[in-house]
């Protein structure tokens, strides 16, 4: 594992879900009760609405600062808050001792990061007419969403209002294809501050997949981040995936193992 690469991985999709967190709190009067903060510089956040692991994160410096992640894990348990750590599948155990508390892994939320230079890209070559999502349209996006994230209908507002910035974030662009004159598939993808072009959540309807849509949005946005001057692709699935292979074949290779952690039950 390439530790430079991983943190700068790690980075880039936390500072993602830290802009759609961001996006919440911004809604007047702060109706989900969404919070970002900062562990020294790295920025946690939380929204009290919605108890998703997605959105409620604690972040720092892993081993030489377990204690203070612990602290505030502990500090924010009504928000169900977790922290990510990376490895290899042999160093992300179930349980992780530290101090006076102990962390356990999250069943379901173990991810495959992967990666690859923008000139080792490999475009899949596609007909498929893409188009940028628009406020006007982001509701047809968020229904694909949540369709493919098995969203609540009671958090199907909150998610969408994720994706909308109230103020103008160039960094966040969603992109969306259609089909038969309907929107049948959506991508995010984010510029982030450092560099990296990651590739965020995409799903496709559920009587649309197998026509290569999937492919053809990792290559569009992959072609939108080298006009934006990325040097690296990120993107994050799990293993088992067809998002892993459509990946993969893209060019994108596995740079190391995510696992979220809660606080363990005494």
């Amino acid at each position: 594992m390439d530790i430079e690469t991983a943190l700068k991985i790690e980075a880039a999709e936390r500072e993602y879900l830290c802009s759609r967190v961001k996006n919440l709190s911004l809604i007047s009067g702060n109706p989900y009760g969404a919070r970002v903060f900062f562990n020294e510089e790295f920025s946690c956040f939380q929204v009290k609405a919605n108890p998703s692991p997605m959105l409620n994160r604690i972040y720092g410096h892993n081993k030489e600062d377990l204690q203070t992640i612990l602290n505030l894990l502990r500090q924010s348990a009504e928000y169900s808050t977790v922290t990510p750590l990376v490895g290899k599948s042999s160093t992300l155990v179930q349980h992780i001792h530290m101090g006076d508390g102990c962390l356990e892994r999250l069943r379901g939320w173990t991810h495959l990061q992967l990666s690859c230079g923008v000139k080792d890209v490999i475009l899949n070559q596609h007909s498929f007419e893409i188009e940028e999502v628009t406020p006007q349209t982001l509701p047809e996006f968020a229904d694909i969403h949540a369709g493919g994230f098995h969203t609540k209908p009671d958090q199907r507002a909150l998610s969408q209002a994720s994706f909308l910035a109230p103020v103008p974030n160039d960094r966040m662009k969603i992109y969306a294809l259609r089909a038969g004159g309907k929107m049948v598939a959506g991508a995010v993808m984010y510029f982030a501050s450092n560099g990296v072009a990651y590739l965020g959540t995409a799903a496709t309807r559920k009587d649309a997949r197998g026509f290569g849509y999937h492919a053809a949005l990792i290559s569009h946005r992959i072609e939108q981040a080298k006009n934006y001057g990325c040097s690296l692709i990120a993107a994050t699935a799990l293993a088992s995936s067809q998002s892993r292979r459509n990946l993969q074949r893209a060019g994108l290779a596995e740079s190391h193992i995510q696992a979220l952690y809660r606080l363990a039950e005494n």
